[in-house]
């Protein structure tokens, strides 16, 4: 059971990096400018102290990524509180310079699952499948492209291969996701998201509508940044909207190391 959590929190680490999708390109994957080498990110908890000024919690998470000079992901480590490595990944890539396998490894350097990346003959990226260790499928994701390229559908698979949820998505003009909406195995309409964009691409704005209830709930959060002169977040902090007030929930800090 140990396991499978950690592949599925790896899982979906990786499908979180964009609010859009993935390409197989790790640095537009991840949303990155210039020729990074490395990025360290801790996400602490967030809070207003006695005079409502923002400060820093307890740390959460710590990931550390690494890229070579062409830009793939070397690996990503995924280290506890006290720095210790709770497990790592990974990677492969084809001559075309794309994602083609994930290791995922323990801190003892044993293999606990593995995620592949699979292809058209376009080499558009139309599966990503999660093995664990005793390399049986856990979890499949199917993409579906527009006439543009752009992933506008995504089918979640179990391990039996029945899909248990679907993401159908919109476009901005400027090809940033404006809306998803989020069908359950039943194909009933359970979820909307939204989202509004900075200059710079990144989400400022998420709007979840959540519709399992008998009465539909709303969820907002907005996101504030702080950027490099290479256009790269070094700092994010994450708000929850209730009523007229916005409320600290987390804050990122991202120290990025260049070529």
């Amino acid at each position: 059971m140990k396991i499978r959590l950690i592949l599925a929190a790896a899982f979906s680490m990786t499908l979180a990096l964009t609010a859009s999708a993935q390409s197989g390109h790790d640095l537009q994957d991840d949303g990155l400018h210039g020729a990074v080498k490395r990025v360290d990110a801790v996400m602490y908890e967030a809070r207003y102290d006695f005079n409502d000024n923002l400060e820093r919690g307890d740390q959460l998470e710590h990931l550390v990524t690494e890229y070579n000079s062409k830009g793939q992901r070397r690996n990503q480590v995924y280290l506890s509180v006290v720095e210790d490595v709770i497990f790592r990944t990974r990677y492969k890539h084809d001559g075309f310079g794309l994602t083609t396998l994930e290791h995922i490894v323990d801190n003892q350097d044993r293999i606990i699952g593995r995620t592949y990346y699979v292809y058209d003959a376009d080499h558009t990226l139309i599966e990503v499948y999660v093995e664990d260790a005793e390399r049986q499928v856990e979890s499949r994701l199917r993409l579906k492209h527009d006439n543009l390229g752009r992933i506008d559908q995504r089918s979640y698979n179990d391990q039996f291969n029945e899909i248990f949820k679907r993401e159908i998505y919109t476009f901005n003009a400027d090809g940033t996701v404006n809306k998803a909406v989020v069908y359950d195995r039943s194909k009933q309409k359970v979820q909307e998201k939204r989202w509004e964009y900075d200059e710079q691409g990144e989400p400022v704005s998420y709007t979840l509508y959540d519709y399992t209830e008998e009465e539909p709930e709303m969820f907002v959060t907005v996101y504030e940044y702080e950027y490099d002169s290479h256009g790269n977040w070094t700092k994010c902090t994450e708000y929850e909207v209730i009523g007229d007030r916005r409320l600290p929930s987390y804050t990122t800090i991202r120290t990025i190391e260049y070529f």
